[in-house]
């Protein structure tokens, strides 16, 4: 049996790579839905399914252009493509049997996020901080691939937040909180904001909050000012002629 090897799980193929600026644009508008839309209403409420379409579509589409800008082997990207697809087909396939038959797929199509979500979501900052490492000078396409690394931590945090909350008995703020929540927490905690309208009632939600908080500002600390010194340095190299 053939062993992975790093090698073999980018190829940096130009056809796709440091596309960032399509990411951070993706990215934007996943944080925003997830901001506005609560995808946690009845079950029988077509705007919460219909919301729950939107952001599966959005979120998905955010994790695949991860993937393809930040040099993934194209065979890695087809089984992503793969498992969203099957994502997005089953939430589609939920909707319409819920409004136009009898039947519904609430044990298939959760309102809450699936552990598949919060693997694709951590596996995305990682592979754009290597792309990452590789520029040699500092351009848009870097800083967008800096910002949307930033960005996609929170994203991580906050479906993982949802998914400790629906596996768990005890709520993860305390009470139940609209799904628009999670996201709003995940980034005041990431940037440490620290309004403390809400807070984590369990152990390990206090856990997860400080781990992001930590790895947030060790992010900015070390990469954002990688950018920077970086850029100061070409500006500070005499010009030729």
């Amino acid at each position: 049996m053939a062993r992975w090897k790093v090698g073999t799980l980018f190829d940096d193929d130009p056809k796709y790579t440091d596309r960032f600026g399509l990411l951070l644009m993706l990215i934007v508008v996943s944080v925003t839905v997830l901001s506005l839309v609560d995808v946690d209403s009845p079950v029988s409420d077509v705007s919460s399914e219909v919301g729950w379409l939107t952001t599966t579509v959005v979120v998905g589409a955010t994790l695949v252009v991860a993937l393809r800008a930040s040099g993934v082997a194209v065979r890695l990207q087809r089984l992503a493509n793969v498992l969203v697809g099957g994502a997005v087909l089953l939430s589609v396939l939920g909707v319409l049997l819920s409004n136009f038959t009898s039947l519904h797929m609430g044990p298939v199509v959760s309102d809450r996020p699936g552990w598949l979500w919060v693997l694709l979501a951590a596996v995305t900052p990682v592979v754009i901080v290597r792309r990452l490492l590789k520029a040699e000078k500092v351009t848009y396409q870097a800083l967008a691939a800096a910002i949307s690394a930033f960005l996609l931590i929170a994203l991580l945090a906050n479906y993982a937040y949802l998914a400790v909350d629906s596996v768990s008995s005890t709520p993860f703020f305390g009470t139940e909180e609209s799904t628009t929540v999670f996201m709003y927490y995940s980034m005041v905690t990431i940037t440490t904001l620290g309004y403390g309208d809400f807070e984590a009632a369990t152990n390990f939600g206090r856990f997860l909050s400080v781990g992001e908080a930590a790895v947030g500002q060790i992010f900015l600390v070390t990469f954002v000012a990688s950018l920077v010194s970086l850029g100061a340095a070409r500006l500070g190299k005499p010009r030729r002629g």
